[in-house]
């Protein structure tokens, strides 16, 4: 009695199988794309070519501004931002503060040089989603009348939930040097109501 055989059934499996999961694969790519990265305002193959630059932007505006950013000029009531590169959303290896809570409506930032200067020409705030991506809002630019303490609209009708508040800041590096640089801050926020316990918190003397 003459044996089958079954070489050409596994062979056949084996391809069938390698086009199901190639299927598969491209099914979860299409469902869930690459999004860009709205921290920096640009695509992420960008952001990653330029991350070099952006540190070193970052490092020089730390350098040049020394500054306090608080809710509702409130300056007992802080709000931590930090380089997005540094943000735990970013860096799984750098862990979290507390999240700050606040109301959904009248909200004002307030950002508060320690010396005045006319180096920083402008500072936009948007809110996103940390978890969600085509979420960024545009909250509008700050207002300044002396170049030392600039203001944010009066923030209503604020999304409940999870956000975090994204700084994108216009500078120059001297009287020298016209080129406008960019640097971004962000802090994480819990958006909705809240008790008394709930506020900012208060920093340590």
């Amino acid at each position: 009695m003459q044996e089958k055989n079954y070489w050409p059934l596994g062979i056949v499996g084996v391809l069938l199988f390698g086009v199901f999961m190639v299927s598969v694969s491209i099914t979860i790519a299409l469902k869930n794309p690459i999004q860009d990265e709205s921290t920096y305002f640009d695509t992420k193959r960008n952001v990653d070519e330029r991350i070099n630059e952006i540190i070193a932007n970052q490092n020089l505006f730390n350098s040049l501004f020394s500054y306090t950013i608080s809710l509702n000029a409130n300056t007992a009531k802080k709000l931590d931002f930090v380089f997005p590169y540094y943000a735990p959303s970013h860096r799984p290896d750098i862990k979290g503060g507390e999240i700050v809570k606040i109301p959904a409506d009248n909200v004002r930032l307030t950002f508060k040089l320690d010396k005045p200067t006319t180096q920083l020409k402008s500072i936009t705030l948007f809110l996103d989603s940390p978890i969600q991506a085509g979420e960024l809002v545009n909250l509008g630019e700050f207002s300044t009348n002396d170049s030392h303490t600039f203001t944010s609209q009066t923030l209503d009708n604020l999304p409940n939930g999870r956000w975090k508040f994204i700084l994108e800041l216009s500078f120059t590096a001297d009287s020298q040097d016209s080129t406008t640089k960019k640097a971004y801050l962000e802090s994480e926020v819990f958006i909705g109501e809240i008790h008394a316990k709930d506020s900012a918190p208060t920093p340590k003397t």
